[in-house]
């Protein structure tokens, strides 16, 4: 009966996506439509969208796991990923609805007028993204593993296959009120289990006090494991990574105006912040009822089957499966969409036609989904652990290299493409380093690698001249409606 209720909430989980999907899939009726939604998306949509890709299943899994190992110190990527949506929402989102573009690759060609400089960031982009779309397979694949026993191979090819589909079928339209669905189930999820995971445990002054006593400085800001120094580190790079993440970014292209921008904002702030916090207590609860556990990522569905109601069982195993579809979708839709805009444009002697842009994104889906399955399958490292290495490509490269286009008109290509190689280059260099020397526990590469980037950035742009079309293209960025002049359906912006 047990299994019969928690399959029951999978499947209604499941056709809640398949007929978005399908209604997606009616609404896509141009490339503008499959890709950016129509730009005619509403605030609460947008928002949700943007919680739910966020949230994750990484907060069920990773998020959960590491508050267990860590302790309080995680919630720098907490704090680095709320502190980022203020300046996406109120600073940078409103200026990438006027420049009115596909792809955050395209925006930075134009906006540097560098037309080699798309198809470089966007294989940059790519790269990293991949890795990102490998944890979220990841997640899907533990699902299936801890709560079934299915071997872990064989749920993680179904977790590709299932995301594949449902990307491909829907495109934006269906990924963006796919994810508020998702939104609404895996919060009252939350609602209902964190109570019951802290009740579990023995109360909050209990778990307080054991997970105290288990990790001294557990609620300390470095959870007595880690230096303030990697404190600043894991800030910069959660913070950073999510203002060079097009898949975030890119929502912003589908929403009807600016102003609905702001609205944004103010919903991402008030409820991100309590909502992945209760994940904390929730990872000290299962530290202090699993102090011996080996696999820390898999604790939360362990308890559940233990200790909750088969229906609450259920709505958790649904929840996670939305959790990592409203993650999967995005970030796949996005990286498939830079492959055919901005590299497979780039080196196409013709246009494409309209059916043509669409077909070929979908084929990029596929392609990038397999793509992935190669480091979802050896699962290298915690969740978490993958999400920060790529989110420090993310940040050094793309991050300061967004930011500062928007907001500092004497910034050149020269300067745009030194910070863009540099702060890749690096960033890939120091997680090497990390991962194979000796380096002291309290020095993480990623702090100087941001500081040396920004000031590679203003040095070489201070000593180049910017074109006069770099400058009008910013020159739109100032304006208060979109000028119509960039890429806005199948043929321009080439």
């Amino acid at each position: 009966m047990t299994n019969g209720i928690i399959v029951t909430c999978l499947l209604v989980s499941l056709l809640l996506v398949a007929w978005s999907a399908w209604h997606g899939y009616r609404k896509s009726v141009t490339s503008a439509d499959y890709i950016v939604a129509g730009r005619s998306m509403p605030w609460w949509i947008v928002g949700g969208s943007l919680l739910a890709s966020s949230t994750s299943g990484a907060t069920f899994f990773g998020m959960v796991g590491d508050y267990n190992r860590m302790g309080f110190f995680t919630h720098w990527v907490i704090l680095g990923i709320a502190s980022s949506w203020i300046v996406i929402c109120f600073l940078v989102g409103p200026r990438l609805r006027r420049f009115g573009g596909f792809t955050i690759p395209e925006y930075l060609a134009q906006r540097f007028d560098s037309p080699l400089l798309r198809p470089v960031f966007a294989l940059i982009t790519i790269a990293w993204m991949t890795i990102l779309m490998a944890t979220v397979v990841v997640q899907g694949g533990l699902i299936f593993h801890a709560l079934w026993g299915w071997p872990y191979e064989l749920s993680v090819s179904l977790m590709i296959i299932v995301i594949c589909v449902y990307t491909i079928t829907g495109g934006q339209t269906s990924v963006m009120y796919t994810d508020f669905v998702q939104l609404i189930i895996f919060v009252g999820a939350a609602v209902v289990l964190v109570p019951i995971t802290i009740n579990a445990a023995g109360g909050l002054g209990h778990v307080t006090a054991s997970a105290e006593a288990m990790q001294p400085g557990f609620f300390t800001p470095t959870g007595g494991v880690m230096t303030g120094v990697s404190a600043m580190a894991l800030f910069f790079i959660w913070f950073l990574g999510y203002l060079g993440h097009p898949g975030l970014l890119t929502r912003f292209y589908t929403v009807k105006s600016e102003r609905d921008l702001y609205k944004t904002g103010v919903v991402l702030t008030l409820v991100y912040l309590p909502f992945l916090g209760s994940m904390s207590l929730v990872g000290a609860s299962l530290r202090v009822m699993y102090p011996d556990a080996q696999d820390t990522e898999i604790l939360w569905i362990r308890f559940a089957v233990e200790h909750a109601p088969a229906l609450i069982v259920g709505i958790l195993v649904a929840t996670l499966a939305a959790a990592v579809l409203s993650t999967a979708d995005t970030w796949l839709l996005t990286a498939a969409s830079s492959v055919t805009h901005d590299v497979a444009r780039h080196f196409r002697k013709t246009d494409f036609t309209d059916d043509q842009l669409k077909r070929w994104t979908r084929w990029s889906v596929a392609f990038l989904a397999l793509a992935c399955l190669p480091i979802a399958l050896n699962r290298p490292a915690y969740i978490i652990e993958m999400m920060t290495i790529a989110y420090s490509i993310a940040g050094a490269s793309g991050g300061i290299v967004i930011i500062m286009s928007l907001y500092w008109r004497r910034m050149t290509k020269a300067g745009a493409w030194s910070g863009l190689i540099f702060g890749a280059t690096t960033a890939v260099l120091g997680r090497v380093m990390i991962a194979t020397s000796d380096l002291p526990d309290w020095f993480d590469p990623i702090l100087p690698t941001l500081v040396v980037t920004v000031l590679i950035v203003v040095a070489v742009s201070l000593s180049t001249k910017s074109s006069a079309e770099a400058d009008r293209v910013f020159g739109t960025l100032l304006r208060k409606k979109p000028t119509g002049t960039h890429e806005s359906s199948t043929g321009s912006g080439r």
